[in-house]
């Protein structure tokens, strides 16, 4: 009887989920990524949970166009999750723990974050939740914007071929945008059957504001 092999420890090799992630820029000062976003993308990349590979969307035009490209690419290299971040956005350095915490449930999560409406008159955030729909840290939504987009494999899966993302135009003389690229996303993506979340985790949005209005605010 050869013993030795018996005894021979069976090696076993953990898989660990990869993730793509996607930051959307460009070459000049307003598409460029913020210090802010570097930091977190440098320790992002050292996630030893994940397989974290980081290829910029650089330079793609227009928008819809960008996240679709992202999509494929994640799709077409066999990853886990895609993690769409625009240029302007902030996010903690412990990002992927919103993927560490996801469940077979958790499809699509997008990350709250303040936008300007009114121009510029009042603020709100940029993903519309589902009352007592809640799973630990995520909270259902009906709707999700882009600033910070985290996409579970089931997404190419349930939708295998785009456009994802789809930028929606009125046919009147000035193409007004009727629907943007995220929420017609986020349409598609409930007709398929998945489901959108937003986590306790916020992301901050960096833009330039009028500081008078703001100090009038808080008064």
């Amino acid at each position: 009887m050869n013993t030795a092999t018996s005894l021979t420890p069976q090696l076993t090799m953990e898989t660990k989920p990869r993730v793509l992630v996607t930051p959307l820029c460009g070459v000049e000062r307003g598409s460029w990524l913020n210090s802010t976003l570097l930091t977190s993308l440098v320790a992002a990349s050292h996630d030893s949970r994940f397989e974290v590979t980081i290829e910029p969307a650089f330079g793609l035009i227009p928008v819809d166009y960008a996240r679709n490209r992202c999509v494929a690419a994640a799709r077409d290299k066999g990853f886990d999750w895609n993690v769409q971040l625009d240029n302007d956005q902030t996010v903690p350095p412990n990002v992927l723990d919103v993927i560490a915490e996801a469940g077979p449930a958790q499809d699509v999560i997008g990350l709250y974050s303040g936008l300007c409406a009114d121009r510029g008159a009042s603020f709100r955030f940029n993903v519309t939740t589902l009352p007592g729909v809640a799973d630990r840290n995520f909270t259902g939504a009906s709707r999700l914007g882009a600033g910070v987009l985290i996409l579970h494999s089931s997404v190419w899966r349930a939708l295998p071929k785009g456009p994802w993302f789809r930028t929606v135009r009125a046919d009147d003389e000035l193409l007004t945008i009727s629907q943007g690229e995220d929420y017609y996303f986020s349409n598609l993506a409930m007709a398929a059957g998945l489901r959108l979340w937003t986590h306790r985790m916020g992301a901050g949005h960096l833009h330039t504001v009028d500081l008078t209005r703001l100090a009038c605010t808080n008064k």
